[in-house]
């Protein structure tokens, strides 16, 4: 038997558009240097029992370059290396799971950088990494 996971939404950093007046804003800020993209990324609450965080990246055209994610102080929360999408193409969205503790008073202090073979890490361009959301899902409680 399948599992559903509900998932909620706490945070989306790109573009998009204006929130409706029913919805609040997400709670994200963003600022780019030369070597990473950084953001910062709020949930409303704690981690409840039972609840994982997850980022969802949406990730653009890299080409053969790969995406890493760290926290602020360096901690790896993953890497995404798309492998089969065309030069060009778009290369989806990737769920990367958030540790607990990778949290600060409910905080993730994020890094996004491009990997790119023999090249320094670079931030990534808007075209690059689309979007970022911090979710939230309830285990199952059965398989």
């Amino acid at each position: 038997m399948l599992a559903f996971f509900p998932t909620l939404v706490f945070a989306f950093v790109g573009m998009q558009a204006a929130p409706s007046p029913s919805v609040p804003p997400a709670t994200a800020q963003s600022r780019q240097n030369g070597d990473a993209r950084k953001m910062t990324l709020v949930l409303p609450h704690a981690l409840r029992n039972g609840e994982t965080a997850w980022l969802l990246v949406k990730v653009g055209a890299i080409d053969h370059n790969q995406i890493r994610l760290t926290t602020q102080d360096g901690h790896s929360l993953g890497t995404i290396s798309p492998f089969g999408v065309r030069s060009g193409q778009a290369a989806g969205t990737y769920t990367v799971p958030v540790p607990a503790e990778a949290f600060h008073d409910g905080r993730l202090a994020l890094r996004i950088s491009v990997v790119q073979s023999g090249r320094a890490p670079r931030a990534p361009t808007s075209e690059e990494v689309k979007g970022v959301r911090l979710v939230t899902r309830q285990s199952g409680s059965g398989r």
